[in-house]
């Protein structure tokens, strides 16, 4: 009665090797890694709100110069108008 006691179950090895210690080098570079990680995405939150500021900022003064060509070019539509009369 064998009940297996003669085959040998395989471990499939890996190709990298025995898996040592990792070093206190590379640790420190995993937990820097995380905290620039942690510390981006409230940067590029404050990077889109100064960008939005600074777009609206920009399209005002360019809006508020588009009214001022407008008006003035209907302030002399007006004059000439009311001269008619």
């Amino acid at each position: 009665m064998e009940e297996g006691t003669g085959k040998a179950i395989l471990f499939r090895r890996s190709r990298a090797g025995t898996r040592e210690a990792a070093e206190p080098r590379r640790w420190r570079e995993e937990v820097a890694a995380g905290v620039r990680l942690a510390i981006e995405a409230p940067r590029q939150l404050w990077l889109a709100a100064l960008g939005g500021a600074a777009l609206t900022l920009r399209r005002a003064r360019g809006a508020w110069s588009d009214l001022v060509a407008e008006g003035t070019s209907a302030e002399g539509w007006l004059r000439r108008t009311l001269r008619r009369e």
